[in-house]
């Protein structure tokens, strides 16, 4: 399968290119924010390129594409730019875009500021209002913490999670929860098969640790994921939000939120899943988002 590396603002970009050309058209964008796309292309890319054909970016300076130059940081504002060069590269006129993640933030916002380009945009287990992410998590993460005797940073959790005030980046929330170690990975995923899935897939990938220490360099954008972007919908194509039964970063709230305002949007529910449901449920999310793609790119209502 064809792979690219598309020169952008003076960087190469890694692009994993797979299905038939005349497929609908489909950018998967990765969350973290730093994550990659190398999950992605491990645990689903085939799954959804059955029936479309994908693109997998690795954003600027991360893993397969260039480190980002000395002195240099990333915005969602350049990484967008990104997605243009890359759809003007590779000829595609409009295609649907599908945010996991962090990557839903950046989604929503590529929507609304290129609308010619975009004609779906699924939102996979978005984080459009860290906030509410937050407020969330952090108890579930500190009943796991107080299991394994880190009552320091499960009280730290409860406290964030118990601010009037908004939370923001610099309250680094994520920081008590990294005490959980080996079991950080239970706020993720549903069970521990594809824990181990997934850790397994990233031990034997053959990347070095300096190669997936670039992710922290994306570590920039997290300001821009405490503004809340519900004031976007509904975007001017047409939406969907997918989300496990069990994620913890589509909080309740953000898809009650997002269902209030995206009058042309739905919501998925896959059962047996929690922030993954591309590495849980493969074939149920492939069908899902194959579905919603080849309306969006008929130009027929894809929530008919």
């Amino acid at each position: 399968m064809p792979t690219h590396l598309v020169s952008a603002d003076g960087m190469r970009l890694f692009v994993d290119e797979r299905g038939a050309a005349g497929a609908p058209p489909v950018l998967f964008i990765h969350g973290g924010p730093g994550q990659s796309a190398f999950f992605f292309t491990r645990f689903q890319i085939d799954h959804l390129a059955a029936n479309t054909r994908v693109f997998a970016v690795d954003q600027r300076g991360l893993l397969r594409s260039d480190p980002l130059p000395e002195g240099t940081t990333v915005s969602v504002d350049a990484v967008i730019a990104d997605f243009e060069t890359i759809r003007e590269h590779l000829g595609i006129e409009a295609w649907t875009i599908v945010g996991h993640s962090a990557g839903g933030h950046t989604a929503a916002r590529y929507a609304t500021e290129h609308p010619a380009a975009v004609n779906g945009v699924v939102l996979d287990c978005p984080a459009l209002d860290t906030d509410l992410t937050d407020r969330h998590r952090l108890p579930i993460a500190a009943r796991l913490l107080d299991e394994i005797g880190e009552h320091d940073a499960a009280e730290q959790c409860r406290a964030l999670a118990a601010r009037p005030e908004r939370l923001t980046a610099d309250d680094k929330s994520y920081e008590p929860m990294l005490r959980l170690g080996k079991r950080y990975n239970e706020l993720f995923f549903a069970s521990q098969t594809h824990i181990d899935a997934h850790d397994t897939a990233q031990d034997e990938a053959g990347f070095s640790d300096a190669d997936w220490a670039r992710g922290a360099t994306h570590l920039a954008l997290l300001p821009d994921m405490y503004r809340p972007l519900f004031d976007l919908f509904p975007t001017p194509q047409p939406s969907l939000l997918v989300h496990g039964r069990h994620d913890l970063v589509a909080a309740p709230a953000v898809i009650e939120h997002y269902r209030e305002r995206a009058t042309n949007g739905g919501v998925h529910t896959f059962p047996d899943s929690a922030h993954f449901p591309y590495i849980e449920e493969p074939g149920a999310y492939a069908a899902v988002v194959s579905r919603f793609a080849a309306a969006a790119h008929a130009g027929t209502d894809p929530h008919a």
